[in-house]
């Protein structure tokens, strides 16, 4: 330490500024002992500040994967179909949130009227395919029955005598690789008319007989709201001969199965009547019961 460094006091005898020592060295008085250095306690240099924690994105669940489509069924009818099956949705989901008075009236009709437009457009692309590839399927299966009857006359052509061996040979194998390729070329052009002919075919039965339900309960919503003048009667006018025509699509989709249903609901009924009447014991009654609903969630599932 240097001497300016050096801590001192002031004499209180001769009035120097001497070193804090216990003795003044020029007087020999006795000197006021200096207080301590007041040590400042270190200061903390705070750590670098982190990136703030950024939580990872919410992944949103993960919709089960519809149906795959049969093999050879082209990329233009799986997206054709794929979109008549959104733009229905489109429609539906619509009517929901004017019933629940989500969208304002003027919003719905000018959505409404383009999703109906756009799914026009769809539906008479699917009957114009439907009917190209119907024409082809005609078309290549008239040459497999030339082809066939081609096979016999070379044949019989061949048991008399006219075409020798290796002609026969020859012309049979070229005969048969072309009717294979007619076979394959039949198979695809059936897988994509079935897809086109499935309409909503990527959604599940249960799926389409909840859309017919709440369809059938938006149309009863709407009425209620022309009542209550909340809607006006020409836009219920304007929308409901489309959703009669909606509801009537859907339910033909699955028209079968609803007959199903019923059949096997009044069997069950049967089943619980006779059991009331003790013509079956509580173990017999359990198993047909547990029976009839599996076939009822099949149909659905």
């Amino acid at each position: 330490m240097s001497d300016l460094d050096e801590p001192r006091v002031r004499c209180p005898s001769c009035g120097k500024l001497v070193p804090a020592m216990k003795y003044c060295i020029y007087c020999g008085a006795k000197l006021p002992q200096a207080s301590p250095p007041i040590m400042k306690p270190p200061q903390r240099i705070p750590p670098p500040s982190l990136p703030p924690v950024i939580p990872p994105p919410v992944q949103p669940p993960k919709r089960a994967a519809p149906p795959p489509y049969a093999m050879g069924v082209k990329d233009e009818i799986v997206n054709l179909m794929s979109g008549i099956t959104a733009l229905y949705m489109r429609k539906i989901s619509l009517l929901e949130l004017l019933q629940s008075e989500q969208v304002s009236e003027r919003v719905f009709l000018k959505l409404y009227k383009e999703y109906s437009g756009k799914l026009k457009d769809f539906l008479n692309a699917r009957a114009a395919k439907t009917e190209e590839l119907r024409k082809k399927l005609e078309e290549t299966n008239k040459r497999l029955s030339e082809i066939s009857m081609n096979l016999e006359e070379l044949e019989v052509r061949h048991k008399v005598g006219e075409v020798d061996s290796n002609v026969y040979t020859q012309r049979t194998e070229k005969l048969k690789a072309d009717e294979r390729e007619l076979i394959e070329q039949a198979k695809i052009l059936r897988a994509n008319i079935n897809s086109l002919e499935n309409l909503l075919g990527d959604k599940r039965p249960s799926e389409i007989r909840d859309l017919e339900t709440n369809l059938r309960t938006y149309q009863s919503t709407l009425e209620k709201m022309v009542k209550q003048g909340k809607i006006t009667e020409e836009t219920f006018k304007a929308v409901r001969p489309d959703i009669e025509k909606m509801f009537l699509t859907l339910g033909s989709l699955i028209k079968s199965l609803k007959e199903k249903d019923r059949n096997l609901r009044e069997q069950l009924e049967t089943l619980q009547t006779r059991y009331k009447l003790s013509e079956l014991s509580i173990e017999e009654y359990e198993r047909r019961k547990k029976e009839i609903q599996t076939e009822i969630d099949k149909l659905w599932a």
